[in-house]
């Protein structure tokens, strides 16, 4: 590994601790509104054979919890499940209650062991396979109820998360309509070797000629100066734009941290578009 890309991913980590909120040993408080569910699914690899999954489905009232949509959220790294649940669940249940669509979020955890940088991927030595994981075993465990159509699921990440919903969202245009990226990247920033030779296919601009079968929402903070985060959804959306793919772009004031995320989060539940189930 070169000398520049270790010192890139130092920084990142650097950055990334600096943010009070980003690891919580808590996934939720007992006042947050809803019902968290842990769920353990088997995974095909050697690092995580069963992995950890939560899920939180919003307060129901009358709904039927089969009728929701289901968004997925991935977090960055480093970063968990719990994560994500501290700085998404209380400003989603706001937004909800104050009439916005509801929906079940799912926090998958994408951490590894020998790639620590997992990037969301099923590595080249099979010893993560994050990406095959979620798309064939935690999607049909998560929507046992009802699996739902492409159009009524949206796949939703953080930093590094924001990469892997990309990519993930990319391979699989028959399960993802939807796609939203909070400072994430379009560039394959593979600091732990996860990819090996083969970086083409993590590349999310290889698949630029279906990403208009998607809309798309990218936010990056105004003060976020993280590499290599910084300037990457303004050359997505130009890319997005070039084969006329739906998207809109914020650039809230923010860093890289929950803070920003919280504040985004009402903006994506609301932006979501769902079908009449």
């Amino acid at each position: 590994m070169e000398r520049k890309q270790i010192w890139r991913g130092l920084a990142l980590v650097a950055v990334l601790l600096s943010q009070p909120m980003l690891i919580n040993p808590t996934p939720v408080s007992a006042s947050t509104p809803g019902t968290l569910t842990h769920v353990k699914v088997p995974s095909p690899e050697t690092d995580f054979p069963i992995r950890d999954v939560w899920v939180w489905t919003p307060p129901l009232g009358t709904l039927d919890r089969s009728t929701l949509p289901v968004v997925y959220m991935l977090h960055g790294w480093p970063g968990s499940p719990a994560s994500m649940i501290s700085g998404i669940v209380k400003p989603l249940a706001a937004a909800f209650a104050k009439g916005t669509k509801p929906f079940i979020a799912v926090f998958p955890d994408g951490n590894a062991i020998t790639h620590a940088d997992s990037e969301w991927a099923d590595s080249y030595d099979k010893k993560a396979m994050i990406e095959t994981w979620i798309t064939k075993r935690v999607i049909p465990a998560v929507e046992s109820d009802r699996i739902r159509s492409s159009k009524e699921r949206a796949i939703v990440g953080f930093s590094m998360g924001g990469y892997g919903a990309a990519i993930i969202g990319l391979h699989h245009p028959e399960l993802f309509t939807q796609i939203a990226t909070l400072a994430g990247y379009f560039i394959t920033d593979d600091l732990t070797d996860a990819f090996g030779s083969n970086t083409r296919i993590h590349t999310p601009s290889t698949y630029l000629k279906r990403a208009n079968k998607f809309t798309w929402f990218l936010a990056e903070g105004k003060d976020d100066y993280t590499v290599p985060i910084r300037g990457q959804d303004v050359s997505w959306a130009s890319k997005l734009k070039k084969v006329k793919a739906k998207y809109v772009i914020q650039s809230p004031s923010g860093g890289h941290s929950f803070t920003f995320v919280a504040a985004e989060i009402p903006l994506i539940a609301k932006w979501l578009v769902w079908p009449s189930v």
